[in-house]
């Protein structure tokens, strides 16, 4: 019996290991917000160039959302830069829209970091908005190019 106690703790602690702490910045609409990165177990998360990037968001939604749209920002010196998308609609990637309230969301995000990024630090902010283009979820963390 203690086997299978210690066995199940492993496995908790290991499905637990990639959701990184994150700065909220301003999400509103939905709780229980988490957010894992692959590759990235601590702060900053180091992005390898050439490397993908799988982000997997999860919420649940405390308001109704007509369509969702993702964005993601480098932000260096100050500066917000826009990272490219392969499908910003979140509808169009398992988010089922319309989103009713109490619905639990996840959705996964593969991101390249392409060559050509200059080796930073840097913030990234990944952003869901809502059909009036206000963040559902906002979250900050820090992140090097590498």
């Amino acid at each position: 019996m203690l086997k299978q106690i210690i066995c199940y703790v492993v496995i908790i602690g290991v499905a637990l290991a990639d959701k990184i702490p994150y700065k909220d910045c301003g999400s509103s609409g939905v709780t229980d917000v988490t957010l894992d990165l692959t590759g990235c177990s601590s702060l900053p998360c180091i992005f390898k160039k050439n490397d993908n990037v799988t982000l997997t968001l999860e919420f649940t939604a405390t308001r109704q959302f007509k369509s969702l749209t993702n964005l993601v920002y480098g932000i260096i010196a100050g500066v917000k830069v826009p990272f490219p998308l392969p499908q910003a609609d979140a509808c169009k990637n398992s988010v089922p829209c319309p989103l009713n309230s109490s619905v639990h969301v996840k959705e996964a995000l593969s991101l390249v970091v392409l060559p050509e990024y200059p080796s930073i630090s840097l913030y990234v902010q990944f952003q869901v908005n809502d059909n009036n283009n206000e963040p559902a979820v906002c979250l900050l963390f820090p992140a090097k190019i590498q």
